[in-house]
């Protein structure tokens, strides 16, 4: 098994362990039994139609559910000094977004190979 794919597990565990629901629980309302969450837990191996139900049970992000990503620092105060500066230059904003779309993309899928 990857450690990617463990990771999902990871982090499904998480969120299920940060929610009010049991693991029996959330197993019930997406259609799984207690072992099945557990073994999809433990290995990662969520079916696509299982995560977008369990992201939206544990109100989680797909994206974070599927791939992860680490806090930003200061992540509040740079969106707040984004905000602003859309008002006044929003193709300024729009370019930065884009570079950043772009290099995230580089990084993550050229720059592994």
């Amino acid at each position: 098994m990857s450690p990617e794919v463990k990771a999902v597990g990871d982090r499904l565990r998480g969120a299920i362990d940060n929610h009010s629901l049991s693991v029996e629980q959330v197993g019930q309302k997406i259609g799984l039994s207690s072992s099945q969450l557990y073994d999809r837990m433990k290995y990662g191996n969520l079916k696509l139609q299982e995560a977008v139900v369990l992201s939206q049970l544990l109100d989680i992000d797909l994206a974070w559910l599927a791939m992860g990503y680490e806090e930003i620092p200061n992540l509040e105060g740079i969106v707040t000094k984004f905000i602003e500066l859309y008002q006044t230059k929003p193709e300024t904003v729009e370019s930065l977004l884009t570079t950043i779309d772009w290099l995230w993309f580089e990084e993550r899928y050229r720059g592994n190979k």
